[in-house]
């Protein structure tokens, strides 16, 4: 009996382990199973696609292209132009139409001529081209050229990857000449700058009726205008103002515009002659005046001509810089209309110009179908949160008005239960002897960062409305430069102001430096 009961113990455990050996064998050969799926998984996501790798002063960008494409420039040599789009401080335009093709990097302009197949640098010295090849509507670039104009590096990875990694530098080590005389010339600027701009339109500034400025740095007289499609300037420099702004120790900064025309504009920035006839003039009238620095005030432009403005600023901002002069660039913030604020591509613009001046005001304009603030607070903290985004905020100087509006709001003739508004621009002396001249309650609107009144004019059968620009919003407007780290703050407009507000500004600047 004892044997049977042992036999049935030992048949039960060999049943058991069998069992035991068969569930592991089948877990085993299923985690197997998943490794191989997950490997095979591995494997194809990591297929290798051929790709260029190129690299210059700031960016690094990888683009994928085709096996064909990766055989026709290991065998030729050549790289398609548009392939450098997106290379930092790089842009180029090819004006199909005269057979000629421009490009800037850095602060080196290279003017390519395919019907003569010569290029120039800077206007000056003409060589062979062997730098572009025009295959029908297709440019190509050597990139043994390159090696030799550049110091560009390049390496091969053989097939399935194909990396070209270009590293430029113009002829000579000029961009980097440049390079560093610009940034000494920057180094030297005030941490925080004050600007104010001069308007400056039928007559000539009165010097004599000119007062101190405490804590200011530059102005900006608006000097210079473009006034037609050949690139003729009209020109207001005044010299007793040049040596009052040198007695008192402030940079001139100049200002030029485009009188605001947006098909005179499209004129100029779209021909190759017409830019560089505009840039030449600029260039012989800052240098000869000793102007330490320009101020590009072009406004109203086709969203469509974005692209060019872009193409414009660079070829300026390279031969400005090769002369020692500093770049601003007046742009609104984004967002608003096609011709006042979508005709500005910020991030490109940021790349070439030494300091973007945005006019960061206007937030309720002189036709606005609504009252409001100028400049509201939360209006300027949300919209330079985009544009630093954008843009390097050192290199941001930041718009304060000088002025405010007067909203008139009276019952609409032609509609039902509205009103219509209309508005006049005052200064901050006018507004001084409103406060002056009645008792209003005067309540502080916390969201737009301002005191405000409201009252009923019956005389002129309007409710008025008034978002004031005083010592209390203007400081609590520079804040935000310490906050986003700006480089400094642009009035519009000097004579708007009491005098009284500069020491304010001033004081306001250097806290938190």
């Amino acid at each position: 009996m004892k044997k049977i009961i042992v036999l049935l113990v030992l048949v039960i455990s060999l049943i058991i382990a069998g069992v035991f050996v068969l569930r592991n064998t089948g877990s085993d050969n299923k985690v197997e199973n998943e490794i191989d799926e997950e490997v095979a998984e591995v494997i194809e996501i990591i297929e290798p696609e051929p790709e260029i790798r190129i690299r210059s002063f700031a960016s690094d960008m990888t683009l994928e292209i085709s096996e064909e494409e990766v055989d026709y420039i290991k065998n030729n040599n050549l790289i398609q132009l548009e392939y450098l789009n997106g290379i930092y401080r790089f842009v180029y335009q090819h004006d199909e139409e005269h057979n000629q093709l421009i490009w800037v990097y850095e602060d080196q302009t290279y003017l390519f001529n395919f019907n003569k197949n010569q290029y120039s640098i800077n206007g000056k010295e003409s060589y062979a081209n062997d730098i572009l090849v025009k295959k029908g509507d297709v440019v190509y670039v050597s990139l043994d050229a390159l090696q030799e104009q550049f110091n560009m590096s390049y390496f091969l990875i053989e097939d399935p990857l194909f990396s070209l990694q270009i590293d430029f530098n113009s002829k000579g080590d000029q961009t980097y000449l440049i390079k560093e005389m610009i940034n000494g010339i920057k180094e030297r600027m005030p941490e925080k700058i004050t600007m104010t701009w001069e308007a400056v339109y039928s007559r000539k500034t009165d010097v004599s009726s000119l007062y101190d400025m405490p804590g200011l740095d530059v102005i900006s007289p608006v000097w210079y205008e473009v006034i037609d499609s050949e690139g003729q300037l009209r020109l207001k420099t005044q010299e007793d103002y040049i040596q009052w702004a040198m007695d008192n120790d402030y940079d001139l900064w100049p200002a030029v515009t485009n009188s605001f025309d947006p098909d005179m504009t499209r004129d100029i920035i779209s021909s190759i002659e017409v830019r560089a006839n505009v840039i030449n003039q600029l260039v012989k009238i800052y240098s000869e005046n000793d102007f330490k620095g320009i101020n590009i005030d072009f406004e109203n432009i086709y969203k469509d001509d974005k692209e060019k403005l872009s193409q414009f600023i660079a070829e300026l901002t390279a031969a400005f810089h090769r002369s020692g002069i500093l770049v601003s660039i007046d742009v609104t913030f984004g967002g608003g209309s096609d011709n006042w604020s979508k005709c500005y591509d910020r991030k490109v613009l940021g790349q070439w110009v030494d300091y973007i001046v945005v006019m960061s005001y206007d937030e309720h304009w002189g036709s606005s179908p609504i009252s409001g603030s100028v400049a509201s607070l939360n209006w300027l903290d949300k919209n330079l949160e985009i544009l630093i985004s954008e843009v390097d905020s050192n290199k941001v100087i930041m718009g304060i008005p000088f002025y405010m509006r007067v909203w008139f709001e009276r019952p609409h003739k032609e509609l039902v239960n509205e009103m219509k508004v209309t508005s006049d621009a005052i200064t901050m002396h006018k507004m001084e002897s409103i406060l002056a001249g009645g008792d209003y309650n005067v309540l502080w609107d916390e969201a737009a960062g301002q005191n405000y009144i409201s009252f009923i004019d019956a005389a002129d059968n309007a409710v008025k409305k008034v978002w004031i620009e005083d010592a209390e919003s203007l400081k609590l407007k520079i804040e935000m430069v310490h906050k986003y780290n700006l480089k400094g703050i642009a009035s519009w407009r000097r004579g708007y102001e009491l005098e009284s507000i500069w020491p304010v500004l001033e004081e306001a600047l250097e806290k938190g430096e």
